[in-house]
């Protein structure tokens, strides 16, 4: 079985790593270390684990309740039961409560149509943020801005569309590494602040999202787990970092995709 550190458990759960920390430290994951002093591991099972912790901390149960839920012989009977007195106060949470409900049954289930294609290897011109969930608005607009400045101080074209990647999970209280990465037709001299790397080769499983549901952010996180967690692969494993790429009706909200929220696969 596979032995994975914290910062690993984090990245593959979209959780920060101190997150990951304090859930070892409230007994909600079990870790061990090989050395004294030496880094926590955790196995497999602990980064299903880590990722279910994730999602019932989205529907806003407590730390207590996480650990009744996932300590109960039967965890959806025990979400049920903790769920049922605060679903109709919070109606807008009820698709994500279904969505934990089905990956803790062992079903995994989410309204949406998942596509694959290819993509070919290409340039990429990326630039580096670290943004709150809050901040995210306003910092990604403007690091695809910048990242626009330099091309077309180059002169050289897109040779795709824009699109970010999730290094880890933005909340309200935590700022997540996200990079803005732009594919270009030629080379480019980055600046400073800016990485001209190449985005190899890879088959990529996507789902397309209109205006008003990329505007649902509850139904956005869902995506994205249910796409990183693999649970919506029929074939292959996740092999990198989410990704949101921003189609050229985004910036006039449709008709029709205006992102698509993508994550490339082995």
């Amino acid at each position: 079985m596979d032995m994975h550190t914290t910062g690993q458990v984090a990245r593959a759960t979209g959780l920060s790593e101190k997150a990951v920390r304090l859930y070892v430290d409230r007994g909600l994951l079990t870790a061990r270390r090989d050395t004294d002093g030496g880094p926590r591991l955790l196995d497999d099972g602990q980064v299903a684990r880590a990722r279910q912790v994730r999602l019932l901390r989205g529907v806003d149960l407590s730390l207590a309740e996480v650990a009744e839920v996932l300590g109960a012989p039967d965890a959806v009977a025990a979400f049920d039961t903790v769920w049922g007195v605060r679903r109709s106060s919070v109606p807008e949470s009820l698709a994500a409560g279904e969505y934990v409900r089905s990956v803790l049954a062992g079903a995994p289930r989410l309204d949406v149509e998942v596509h694959r294609r290819a993509v070919a290897e290409r340039l990429v011109l990326g630039t580096a943020r670290r943004a709150t969930l809050e901040e995210l608005p306003r910092v990604l607009p403007e690091a695809t801005a910048a990242v626009f400045d330099v091309l077309r101080t180059a002169d050289v074209p897109l040779a795709g569309h824009p699109y970010v990647e999730y290094h880890e999970r933005a909340t309200e209280g935590f700022a997540a590494r996200v990079t803005v990465q732009v594919p270009v037709v030629d080379a480019v001299r980055p600046p400073q602040g800016f990485v001209l790397t190449t985005d190899g080769p890879h088959d990529e499983a996507y789902v397309a999202l209109t205006a008003a549901e990329a505007d649902d952010q509850a139904r956005l996180v869902l995506v994205h787990d249910h796409l990183s967690s693999g649970h919506a692969l029929t074939d292959g494993a996740p092999a990198g970092d989410n990704r949101e790429i921003y189609l050229p009706t985004w910036g006039t909200r449709g008709p029709g995709p205006v992102v698509e929220v993508a994550v490339p696969v082995a």
